[in-house]
C-alpha cells in the first residue's frame, strides 16, 4: 500500500463515523490550514487548536489519539520535496456534482484552518491564492454544461488548490524560519 493510500486509509477511519465525504473533506482540510499557516507546530499543538475549533466535537486527546498517525503522514505529505500532496477528496468514481460540492467544503475547510492560525500574508501571490480558494469554496456544478469541460475545469481547480496549499505552506514556513 502507497503511502497515499495509508494516509487516506487513515483518514477514513478515523473520521469513519461522519458518513458526509463533504464533512470529512472539509475536515481533512481544516486540518492540512493548520498545517500550512503554521508549519512548525507539533501534534499536541495542532491537537489543542482542533479542539478548540471544535473539530468531531472531539477533544484534543481523543484527536491525538484518533488521529496522531494520519496526523505525522499529512505534516510529511505537505513537506515533501516531490509535491505529493494529495487533498482528501472522493474519487473520480464519484459523480462530479459530489466531488465538486467536496472540493468546495474543503476549500472552506482550508480557509477556517488556515485562518484560526492567524498567519501573516505578505506575498501578493499567497494573497491572490487565498482569494482564488475562497472563490473555489463556493464552486457549484451546472447541469446544463458539456460534462466533458465541467471534468476538466474541475480537475483544473483541484490541482490549482493543490499547489496553491503548497505555495501558501512554503510561505508560512519561509516566515516563520526568519529571525523575529
Amino acid at each position: 500500500m502507497s503511502s497515499e493510500q495509508e494516509s487516506r486509509l487513515a483518514w477514513l477511519l478515523a473520521l469513519a463515523a461522519d458518513s458526509d465525504p463533504a464533512s470529512v473533506s472539509e475536515t481533512h482540510a481544516v486540518v492540512v490550514g493548520l498545517l500550512c499557516a503554521r508549519p512548525d507546530q507539533d501534534e499536541n499543538e495542532l491537537a489543542t487548536h482542533l479542539a478548540a475549533l471544535q473539530v468531531g466535537d472531539w477533544s484534543s486527546e481523543r484527536i491525538l489519539d484518533q488521529l496522531g498517525p494520519a496526523l505525522k503522514v499529512l505534516k510529511t505529505e505537505l513537506a515533501a520535496s516531490d509535491m505529493s500532496f494529495r487533498m482528501l477528496l472522493p474519487s473520480e468514481d464519484r459523480p462530479l456534482n459530489e466531488r465538486t460540492r467536496c472540493l468546495a467544503y474543503w476549500c472552506s475547510g482550508f480557509l477556517t484552518g488556515f485562518g484560526a492560525a492567524e498567519p501573516v500574508i505578505e506575498s501578493e501571490e499567497a494573497g491572490d491564492a487565498l482569494r482564488m480558494i475562497e472563490q473555489i469554496a463556493r464552486a457549484a456544478t451546472d447541469p446544463d454544461s458539456d460534462q466533458e469541460e465541467e471534468e476538466s475545469a474541475y480537475a483544473e481547480l483541484t490541482e490549482f488548490v493543490r499547489v496553491a496549499v503548497l505555495l501558501l505552506r512554503e510561505e508560512c514556513l519561509a516566515r516563520s524560519s526568519r529571525p523575529s
